[in-house]
């Protein structure tokens, strides 16, 4: 048997570990800017409702779609994460490898289009409203201003919100279709250079954090039962496949196997990555699902403080932040020790009892235990396309759909697929 390496504490964990960090902190954030808008324009339905306005009532935004996990869903995760990795393994192979990079790089596509739109979007917003707050000023200090060439000008569209009409994909703005051609250029860049650039782990980096970003922002837990059914699985998931399984199969991991590619020689593209600093052509790595799986909860704790307008440690998302940190560290230690002498460590395995106990221990501290652990977040409502929870979707405005996501008033908004079975 091959000697197994000797563990040795290098920085690129530290940068693994910060990234990681960096993406749940950014899918909070983009989780409580979601929770905030449902919130708000809820809020001003009821008040449309109360008031009684006469006139047709203003066409609103389509919602940000989500898929809201029920309780058979989170033990469906568990065990289609359980059947597809079988199937990686035993079908794994050149063929099966390529087609699995072809996904990869639909996916990523995607993802990283469909961030990369959202930033334009909210640059765009902040324009708006800068725009709208130098009008007022300026018209509070001449005591003159001309109200119609003020409002003209905060509404007139900026060039990246024009809307052009493509042939096969149709309406969109400009920025969408900017933003389609970056994630474009970003996967097939990575696809082509991914053996041969010492700087390809930059781009599918980048491409994995877009991807989490996505499912964090499509997949929703709308309360802490689900998530403790879901997380609960998949750290058993974890346990089993890194300790367990390998006694049934003659010593052969195939968490490792897979991981490692097989005969294809190549790592598949479902890991953050970042090279060692003391040793070249070695990496760390931090599987995509020991960011997303905890993340899920990270996003609820952050819809959670969005709805009772908590922030810092008053909330429960900075609790979890801190959480996620520490399973890591016990993680890293674990694998200097070599906890169960397999070489690896099921991350998930420190991570969701740091995490999920936390939480459950604050909750109860705090009294919110009770509430949290049976009632969903009711913004849910609006967001969810399925009729998976308890949550129930409210009807909509008329709107179609196609490939660039759901169109409203003649223009296209993103909309994420592909994703919630990655």
């Amino acid at each position: 048997q091959p000697k197994k390496r000797a563990f040795a504490l290098d920085g690129s964990m530290v940068a693994t570990l910060a990234l990681a960090v960096l993406t749940l902190v950014l899918a909070g954030g983009l989780a409580r800017r979601q929770a905030t808008k449902a919130l708000l324009k809820a809020s001003l339905r009821r008040s449309a409702l109360a008031s009684q306005a006469e006139g047709p009532a203003e066409e609103e935004e389509e919602e940000e779609p989500a898929l809201v996990i029920s309780e058979k869903m989170a033990l469906l995760i568990v065990l289609q994460a359980t059947v597809g990795l079988l199937i990686f393994y035993f079908f794994l192979s050149k063929i099966f490898f390529t087609v699995m990079l072809v996904f990869y790089a639909l996916i990523s596509t995607q993802s990283v289009g469909l961030q990369a739109a959202s930033l334009f979007e909210c640059v765009l917003e902040r324009r708006k409203k800068k725009k709208k707050n130098s009008g007022r000023d300026w018209e509070a200090g001449s005591g003159a201003a001309p109200q119609e060439a003020t409002a003209a000008a905060a509404a007139a569209p900026h060039f990246l919100e024009k809307a052009v009409t493509l042939p096969v994909v149709g309406p969109c703005r400009v920025y969408q279709l900017l933003s389609f051609f970056l994630g474009l250029g970003v996967a097939v860049t990575w696809s082509v250079v991914r053996l041969r650039a010492t700087w390809a782990w930059v781009l599918q980096d980048l491409s994995g954090v877009c991807i989490i970003l996505t499912i964090l922002s499509f997949l929703k837990m709308p309360n802490l039962k689900i998530a403790s059914i879901l997380l609960s699985g998949m750290m058993f998931y974890d346990i089993f496949f890194v300790f367990i399984q390998p006694l049934l199969f003659r010593n052969e991991s195939v968490m490792k196997k897979v991981a490692t590619g097989g005969g294809t020689h190549e790592i598949l593209p479902m890991a953050l990555i970042i090279p060692e600093f003391t040793q070249g052509g070695a990496y760390s790595l931090l599987g995509y699902g020991d960011v997303a799986i905890p993340g899920l909860l990270c996003v609820y704790a952050a819809g959670w403080d969005a709805m009772h307008r908590l922030r810092g440690l008053a909330g429960y998302f900075w609790i979890q932040i801190a959480g996620y940190v520490c399973g890591i560290c016990l993680t890293v230690a674990a694998l200097a020790i070599d906890v169960g002498g397999q070489g690896g460590q099921p991350a998930l395995c420190w991570l969701v009892p740091c995490m999920l106990g936390s939480f459950l221990g604050t909750a109860h501290w705090r009294g919110d235990l009770k509430e949290m652990w049976t009632t969903d977040l009711p913004f849910l409502e609006d967001m969810a396309i399925n009729g998976g929870s308890s949550t129930s979707s409210t009807s909509r405005a008329s709107t179609t759909t196609g490939l660039w996501g759901t169109a409203t008033a003649g223009v296209a908004r993103p909309r994420s697929f592909l994703l919630s079975k990655y």
